[in-house]
C-alpha cells in the first residue's frame, strides 16, 4: 500500500507495543529473548535480507498459525521449511487435501515417459533410463535418421498403453 506507513495497513498483525520491543519468554528449554519488532515485520511479510532466530521464527509461526495463515506462507515468512514447521507443531501442519499433497517420493520421468526427453531426464540425473524411455529414445533416433529432425518423433507405444 503506497502512502501508508508501515504498521498502519489494514491487515497488519500487531505484535509489539511502543514500550516493549524485546521480551524474555520462558519456554521448556529455558529463557529466550525475542525481538518483537523482527517478529512483527516477519509476520507481515517484510523479512528481507535478514533472518529470525529459531525462537523468533517459532513464535512467529505460532502467531500466524493462530490466525489461520496457510502453512506455505508461514514457511516463507519465517524462513523455515515445512518439515521444520511439522517438527515444531506436530499434527497442525498438513496439506489441505490429498489432491494438493505432493508425493514424498520423487517421480521417475512423469509425463515424459517413453520419449527422448524422458531419456535425457534420466541421463541428466546420472541414473539408468527406464525401459520405456530407453525404447522412446530408440524410436526418436530412428525418426531422426529418416527425417533429419526429432520434431514429430512418435512416443514409445509401451508408455502410452
Amino acid at each position: 500500500m503506497s502512502g501508508v506507513r508501515i504498521g498502519r495497513q489494514r491487515h497488519w498483525i500487531r505484535v509489539t507495543s511502543i514500550s516493549v520491543p524485546t521480551v524474555w519468554m520462558a519456554t521448556a528449554e529455558g529463557l529466550v529473548c525475542l525481538d518483537l519488532v523482527a517478529v512483527e515485520l516477519a509476520a507481515n511479510g517484510l523479512r528481507k535480507g535478514w533472518t529470525l532466530t529459531p525462537d523468533e521464527a517459532r513464535y512467529t509461526a505460532r502467531l500466524l498459525l493462530d490466525r489461520e495463515v496457510p502453512y506455505s506462507i508461514i514457511s516463507q515468512r519465517v524462513g523455515a521449511n515445512t518439515e521444520t514447521l511439522r517438527s515444531w507443531f506436530p499434527g497442525e501442519i498438513a496439506p489441505a487435501s490429498e489432491q494438493l499433497a505432493r508425493p514424498q517420493a520423487r517421480p521417475q520421468c512423469g509425463t515424459r515417459r517413453g520419449t527422448r526427453r524422458g531419456y535425457r531426464w534420466h541421463r541428466a540425473r546420472l541414473e539408468p533410463p527406464c525401459p520405456d524411455c530407453l525404447e522412446g529414445n530408440r524410436v526418436a533416433d530412428r525418426h531422426y535418421k529418416e527425417h533429419g529432425t526429432y520434431v514429430g518423433a512418435p512416443i514409445c507405444t509401451a508408455a502410452v498403453a
